[in-house]
């Protein structure tokens, strides 16, 4: 009776021990070889000290898709290109292919739509979206970034509204977008607070 009680409580201590363990944040992989901090807005980035966002002209190179799931990976390349291309613009940013403008690449790891499949009975559909990229600068990573997204449409059982995916997708990409570009010109270094 005894030795029962105490390896029950035993296994019960070894289980939280590994359930707690898994609750900690995993370090971010690194990216472009720059090692991520965790974001407000990004689930992690990487600034260069001296790189002034606001300032540099940027070369916008078309991101990759290098998996998708239920989604033409192709279609979703469009998107995202158009969204950050709209994105720059609407944020005053300069964009230029001269030489010494800061390189801008990502690739898209991975873009799923789920739910498709039960979408009549659910009423919803989800995607899911991890992307990851680099700014370079004279051969140099000065702002590196993943992110994560996770989305789903309001519930709404029976046949999709027209476009539901496109919409969902749409929205995924925007998202991440606005992700990226609120990260990048909001960041404020963290230091001693001025004096005054």
């Amino acid at each position: 009776m005894w030795f029962s009680k105490h390896v029950k409580l035993g296994l019960c201590l070894a289980l939280l021990m590994v359930g707690g363990g898994s609750c900690q944040p995993r370090p971010l992989p690194p990216v472009s070889g720059a090692a991520l901090q965790p974001g407000r807005f990004l689930e992690g980035f990487y600034i260069a000290p001296d790189f002034a966002p606001a300032k540099a002209a940027y070369d916008l190179e078309p991101f990759t898709v290098e998996q998708a799931r239920e989604v033409d990976p192709d279609e979703f390349k469009a998107l995202l290109n158009e969204e950050l291309a709209r994105a720059w613009e609407a944020g005053g940013l300069k964009v230029k292919g001269s030489q010494g403008a800061c390189r801008v690449s990502g690739a898209v790891k991975e873009v799923r739509l789920k739910g498709t499949h039960l979408r009549f009975f659910t009423g919803r559909i989800a995607v899911d979206l991890d992307v990851s990229g680099a700014f370079t600068q004279e051969g140099r990573t000065v702002f590196a970034f993943s992110d994560r997204v996770r989305l789903s449409s309001p519930i709404n059982p029976g046949p999709p509204a027209p476009k539901e995916r496109e919409l969902l997708l749409r929205q995924a990409a925007r998202t991440f977008v606005n992700h990226l570009l609120t990260e990048l010109l909001l960041y404020r270094p963290s230091g001693p607070e001025e004096e005054g």
